[in-house]
């Protein structure tokens, strides 16, 4: 039995999220099913490497699925395809006040291309699930959309 001094008190209802003030943020999570890795990109000019994956800002008349293919191809020489989405979170601001809606998708890689164009800025790299894991610590949510992709969930299902 939970003593008086233990019951933790409601929190105050959430005010209405308006989508319209957002930033509405779209992050492309290129895997490769086959060999059960992940394609991770950073700045080349970089020494302290910060590795993420294609990242999009969306206005009201864009279609997700197709821009995050296009920064896709552009940040990282990735074409493939849209399996999905493995994250949808709200981001605040250092106010505490609702910020941006991010979306993570999946996406399932088909070609690398040699000769992209963000080559000379962009370095990519695999990382095995481990790996990405370590490298993703400074973007949690990042993490979490790995666990949720199908190549955790189809390294589970072989288990």
């Amino acid at each position: 039995m939970m003593a008086a001094s233990q019951i933790i008190e409601p929190l105050p209802p959430t005010e209405e999220i308006n989508e319209e003030d957002l930033i509405h943020i779209i992050y492309g999570l290129p895997i490769d099913p086959r060999k059960n890795r992940i394609m991770l990109i950073a700045s080349a000019k970089s020494e302290d490497k910060k590795w993420s994956v294609p990242k999009y800002n969306i206005d009201e008349d864009d279609i997700p699925e197709v821009e995050i293919m296009k920064v896709t191809y552009d940040k990282a020489g990735i074409q493939g395809q849209v399996i999905g989405i493995v994250g949808a979170y709200y981001e605040c601001g250092k106010s505490g006040k609702l910020k941006a809606h991010v979306k993570v998708y999946e996406i399932q890689i088909d070609e690398l291309i040699r000769k992209w164009p963000s080559k000379k800025k962009k370095e990519r790299r695999w990382f095995n699930l481990e790996e990405a894991m370590k490298v993703l610590e400074h973007k949690p949510f990042l993490q979490h959309a790995i666990q949720a992709s199908s190549m955790v969930l189809g390294i589970q299902a072989r288990k």
